[in-house]
């Protein structure tokens, strides 16, 4: 496989990946863990959960494809 369509496919993969994740850490409630008003702290919190996962999800997903793509 062409290293950079793999590319191509790895980075729009991450961006939906990102916007499935964050969209799914948004219906977590965390406001019980910070203080009264802390918003920007929940907001990077947030942001950073779903970075982070998208991330280790895209990596799992790459992994199961380049080893396939090696076995076939």
């Amino acid at each position: 496989m062409d290293p950079f369509l793999l590319g191509i496919f790895e980075i729009i993969l991450f961006f939906i990946l990102l916007a499935l994740t964050f969209s799914a850490i948004m219906r977590l409630d965390i406001t019980k863990h910070f203080q009264k008003g802390a918003i920007w702290q929940m907001q990077i919190i947030y942001i950073f959960s779903a970075i982070a996962l998208s991330y280790l999800v895209l990596k799992a997903i790459m992994n199961l494809i380049e080893i396939s793509y090696r076995l076939l």
